[in-house]
């Protein structure tokens, strides 16, 4: 029989084990801040890329694919700050 105790962390999900590396969570407030301005350089390139439609022409929806990044990071960058002990 196994009994469940509190200290035992939940298991994390798949993709934040491929994002995040280990050496990540011995710094993790640090590493937040290098995630979240990454996530908005990839904001501001997607809506430019998006925004500059009539330059691009039918390129323009690689525009998507900067924010579905910057998504991603932003995920990360929150799922990391909740390691952090308040």
């Amino acid at each position: 029989m196994n009994t469940p105790t509190d200290n035992v962390s939940p298991e994390q999900p798949a993709l934040m084990k491929l994002l995040v590396r280990s050496w990540e969570y011995r710094h993790p407030r640090t590493w937040v801040r290098v995630r979240f301005g990454c996530g908005i350089w990839n904001l501001c390139l997607g809506i430019l890329l998006l925004a500059s439609g009539h330059w691009l022409g039918p390129f323009a929806w690689l525009g998507v694919v900067p924010l579905a990044g910057a998504g991603l990071i932003f995920w990360t960058a929150y799922r990391l700050q909740q390691t952090v002990p308040a």
